[in-house]
């Protein structure tokens, strides 16, 4: 191990005390400050000495669970959360200002719905599926505001058009909240939300050091075609099927063959003709005429019930069940000529 290739997190305890010369190297190392963000995919731009992505890569900066009906121009969440929040425990002034109604669908056919309805009202809000584990439900929708007063005007408007257009349930989880949930989790209840002195003195300098890029532009129906996508898994994958009747009522994936009931024998001569079928191209009525064919051998010559074990299979009269399955697909079929 070489110089500076410890943990990061050793570097942090080192001890400078204000006044001496390591501390003024510190307390002006910007660079080393914002390097983590290389891992993100910035550059440092020599040309006036900030960090920015390269713009063929903004696309790719942030996958996301969420479709937005309508963009919000006074946020930029990019930066005050995912950068200023996330790394230097800073609550930036719009966040403080930010206010949001917060609704939850129960269901994917809920969401889908709620989707519709914030298309119609043509204000900053977005839904989607709810990814972080601290978070204890599955879907979410949030509608922007900028004040205290827009959030309240917000809030009862929200509730009346989910009572009206979707159920009363649901309009009755509408409620407002200040700022992001992770906000109030780690900074304390969200009255006492401020900035000292230091923070923001912090905050023109990260502003001056890292360009996070923004725009006005709005989600585009190809980035939430992909969006959609992940709402399907993620209701499938927590049993919600309620997705079916928007998928023709056809599960995202196959079942599986149950064999925990059913007659036994049944069951045994079943998995023979499927295995045959699959193996060697055998037709089922084939192997079940042949094997009815050897019990009637059997029956004359006093063998009984022991043809089943003669031929290798382990049950005692398969001649007599009925067969439940009835073809088998092709991909589990294997390379043979059907015997016919």
């Amino acid at each position: 191990m070489g110089i500076l290739e410890a943990n990061p997190a050793i570097y942090k305890v080192m001890q400078s005390p204000q006044g001496g010369v390591l501390f003024n190297q510190l307390d002006g190392d910007y660079g080393g400050k914002f390097g983590f963000l290389t891992d993100r995919g910035y550059i440092f731009d020599a040309k006036d000495g900030r960090f920015r992505i390269p713009s063929d890569q903004r696309s790719l900066l942030q996958p996301t669970p969420w479709c937005h009906a309508k963009h919000a121009p006074s946020k930029h969440c990019a930066f005050d959360h995912n950068l200023v929040f996330n790394n230097f425990n800073i609550i930036p002034p719009r966040c403080l200002q930010c206010w949001k109604v917060v609704a939850t669908p129960k269901t994917f056919d809920e969401l889908m719905q709620l989707e519709t309805i914030q298309k119609q009202m043509d204000v900053p809000c977005k839904c989607g599926i709810e990814l972080r584990d601290y978070t204890p439900k599955l879907y979410g929708g949030y509608w922007y505001n900028n004040s205290l007063d827009e959030g309240r005007f917000r809030y009862e408007q929200v509730k009346k058009i989910l009572a009206d257009n979707l159920s009363e349930k649901i309009a009755e989880t509408v409620i407002l909240k200040r700022g992001c949930t992770e906000y109030e989790m780690i900074k304390g209840p969200s009255p006492y939300w401020h900035m000292t002195d230091d923070e923001e003195e912090q905050l023109e300098i990260i502003n001056s050091y890292v360009d996070v890029p923004r725009g006005n532009t709005e989600q585009q129906e190809v980035q939430k075609k992909a969006v959609r996508i992940k709402w399907f898994l993620y209701a499938h994958m927590n049993a919600d099927m309620s997705y079916l009747p928007y998928n023709n009522d056809t599960p995202l994936f196959p079942g599986y063959v149950p064999f925990h009931e059913g007659n036994i024998d049944d069951i045994k001569k079943d998995l023979i003709m499927a295995q045959n079928n699959a193996k060697y191209g055998t037709p089922m009525e084939v192997t079940s005429d042949f094997l009815e064919n050897v019990q009637e051998y059997a029956e004359k010559t006093g063998l009984k019930d022991r043809p089943g074990q003669l031929l290798g299979h382990q049950f005692r009269n398969p001649f007599e069940a009925k067969s439940y399955i009835k073809e088998v697909p092709d991909e589990t079929k294997g390379d043979h000529d059907e015997l016919t």
